[in-house]
């Protein structure tokens, strides 16, 4: 079977949810997908960053609407592609459709959430969304939170719907903690115990929320723990430094930057705590990151967050500042609950796994292979 895939946001947007999620599922395709040829799309002819080995074929084509809607077409033509994935939502599916189109669509948030969407994201997601559901011939999504949003906003087909969630790296396991605290000194500066925050700086992530939480207690926590928020520069940042400041906690919230992927085990292991009090998500990979890490969690009550971590967190209303303040209290202030969770979350993250998501993309992928019709109907459980 030949299949064609878009991995051009590894490239553009590796460090975010669609460029990791593509990313780790292309890693998990090449040690599943030996028997099937793969051609990918991508940006130029250094594929160094390419997570695949073995045969395959690419086409280059940068982000330019109108070689996009000429090169891909003939690219997937002279592939003689059974399949495409576009794993990024869709954003750029090509006018001319010449072969089966399967789309991620992970989340609807622009629909939901669009005074907390950047402008020109927006714009473009509306305006391409509705014809993308249409046009696609199957859609995946990660949560059934997802795919119910799907099917209420665009009165979709349930069963053209499946759900399949993102995982975490195999990066994300326990590791000494204090081995993880000494490189956290060495090279961040953090010395104190610290409760952690992992994600976009975006308002719908509600970090605000959660300084206003920690405002509430930091005299009172057991291990006077200092509030450590990850994420690049940007007016969202200064936003919440400028709240730190306000709120006179210039020196016990530590906003330490963009931290690259492989230092991110360190932060999840030395943490006493991992809160993740965002507005909505479509899947939430941080929370279960955490999890794998062997840290306790709390997040949200809304949208997948409960859905993804079942028991394994406590789950609060995100706009609930005392909650989640009272909630932060509780847990470092118990052993016996930081051990309940920590236990729990370990049996969580063990049902994310990229090795079977990557089994359950072939599969459905195989719905489309000419020389196994007998397949085009089999029906496709949810991974969970």
């Amino acid at each position: 079977m030949r299949i064609a895939f878009e991995a051009r946001p590894i490239r553009w947007a590796y460090g975010t949810g669609i460029g990791n999620y593509t990313y780790h599922l292309l890693k998990a395709l090449r040690h599943l997908g030996k028997n099937h040829t793969f051609t990918f799309l991508w940006p130029d002819d250094d594929l160094s960053g390419l997570p695949f080995s073995g045969k395959f074929s690419h086409c280059a084509v940068g982000k330019i609407d109108r070689d996009e809607e000429r090169l891909i077409p003939q690219w997937l033509q002279r592939e003689k592609a059974d399949v495409y994935h576009l794993p990024q939502n869709g954003l750029r599916f090509p006018k001319e459709k010449t072969v089966p189109v399967i789309v991620t669509v992970h989340d609807l948030i622009p629909y939901l959430l669009p005074d907390l969407v950047r402008r020109s994201y927006l714009l473009r997601f509306l305006d391409e969304m509705p014809d993308i559901i249409d046009r696609a011939d199957l859609i995946v999504t990660v949560s059934e939170c997802a795919r119910q949003d799907i099917i209420r906003l665009f009165k979709t087909t349930p069963d053209k719907i499946v759900t399949v969630p993102s995982a975490p790296s195999p990066l994300y396991r326990p590791r000494p903690k204090e081995k993880c605290r000494l490189f956290l000194k060495r090279k961040y500066g953090i010395a104190n115990p610290f409760i952690l925050y992992v994600g976009g700086l975006n308002p719908r992530k509600n970090v605000a929320g959660l300084i206003w939480s920690y405002h509430k207690i930091r005299h009172c926590l057991p291990g006077h723990q200092q509030l450590v928020i990850l994420g690049g520069a940007g007016r969202h940042r200064e936003d919440l430094e400028q709240l730190a400041h306000h709120l006179g906690l210039a020196g016990d919230v530590v906003f330490p930057g963009f931290a690259p992927d492989q230092d991110l085990p360190f932060f999840y292991n030395a943490a006493d705590l991992f809160v993740y009090p965002s507005l909505y998500e479509g899947f939430g990979l941080p929370p279960i990151e955490a999890m794998a890490s062997g840290t306790p969690v709390i997040t949200s009550d809304c949208s997948s967050l409960p859905e993804v971590t079942g028991d394994a967190a406590l789950h609060i209303p995100p706009l609930d500042t005392m909650g989640l303040a009272e909630a932060m209290y509780q847990v470092l202030s118990s052993q016996e609950l930081q051990s309940t969770l920590v236990q729990k979350g370990f049996a969580q993250a063990k049902r994310y796994r990229w090795s079977r998501i990557g089994q359950q993309m072939l599969s459905l992928y195989r719905r489309f292979d000419p020389t196994n019709m007998e397949l085009v109907k089999e029906p496709v459980a949810a991974v969970i």
